[in-house]
């Protein structure tokens, strides 16, 4: 693992969505908004058409497009002489979920739904089962040197990203869930953080474990275990504990981010690859593992754009 880890930002971000919110997946104030950067679930708001697209069928196209094509090189634009919080950015990451991808809702091996007689039916659409939306629609990755440096970068009372970005996040973003962490590589098998596909696999430790004995476990016996694993050595390229710091008292604290105690993020070649993984029985000693230290483990697929690559 480094010795010296980044200072990283995970956001998990929910797309901009008309649809009626469901649990988390509800709007932040400010945020999902109309042309006139109204939040459409505001009870004052009339007009509750998303400035993104007022067609609901293109909604995710249109989340999809606009964070990687507009909102990202926003986020390296630097904005004027006066701008001394783009520079302080490290690396940038844009992890997109993959509805096709595996997912916790619905993971490999996959099979047909099958008639009593073991054959496929006749009537499929009366058999369709209802989609199961993960609770996330991507995550975003935002690393530094420091926390200092991250702070000042997030410092909305002053400066590009208050005045500039969080107006551009309330056009695409519904919600989100974010925490500052560590990130501890435990192996990279060559230059893979241009990967394409990525596992994001979060964490919530059980409730008799604080979060320090979370760690521990998870960052050296788990980490460990998943190292020596055969397909872990053939399929997985690169793996890294993305490990939450963050603390109540902090100038950048979420309630909702903190409830993730940690996140793996799995780097593959291909989908192919995964579903591999996860359909093997070196998975299942690690989903098994897992259990002595984590209540509960999401995960879902998502495609990785590298919006800005690490400083050497």
């Amino acid at each position: 693992m480094s010795q010296s880890p980044l200072i990283v930002l995970n956001a998990l971000v929910i797309r901009a969505d008309s649809q009626a919110p469901e649990e988390v997946r509800r709007a932040r104030p400010g945020y999902n908004v109309n042309k006139a950067g109204e939040g459409v679930e505001e009870s004052g708001t009339l007009d509750r058409r998303l400035a993104l697209t007022e067609k609901p069928q293109l909604e995710w196209e249109a989340f999809d497009e606009y964070w990687r094509k507009v909102h990202g090189p926003k986020i390296l634009h630097r904005d004027g002489p006066s701008d001394r919080q783009t520079e302080l950015l490290t690396y940038y990451l844009q992890q997109h979920r993959i509805p096709a991808g595996p997912t916790s809702q619905r993971a490999p091996p996959y099979a047909p739904k099958l008639t009593a007689a073991g054959v496929l039916p006749t009537s499929p659409a009366a058999d369709c089962e209802s989609y199961q939306r993960p609770a996330w629609d991507g995550i975003a990755q935002l690393g530094y040197s420091s926390k200092r440096d991250l702070e000042a970068f997030f410092n909305v009372d002053e400066g590009k990203y208050g005045d500039k970005i969080v107006p551009d996040e309330a056009v695409f973003i519904r919600g989100f869930g974010f925490h500052v962490a560590e990130e501890h590589v435990v192996f990279n098998r060559g230059d893979r953080r241009r990967d394409p596909i990525i596992l994001i696999r979060a964490h919530v430790r059980n409730a008799d474990y604080s979060r320090e004995r979370f760690r521990g476990y998870w960052m050296t016996q788990h980490a460990d275990m998943l190292n020596r694993l055969p397909s872990s050595k053939t399929l997985i390229r690169r793996y890294a504990q993305l490990v939450n710091i963050s603390e109540a008292g902090d100038r950048l604290y979420d309630e909702v981010g903190d409830r993730i105690d940690g996140i793996g993020v799995m780097s593959f070649a291909n989908m192919n690859d995964v579903e591999d993984f996860l359909s093997g029985s070196c998975y299942a000693a690690l989903a098994a593992d897992e259990q002595n230290f984590a209540s509960g483990t999401s995960f879902f697929t998502a495609l990785n754009y590298v919006i800005q690559e690490p400083n050497p």
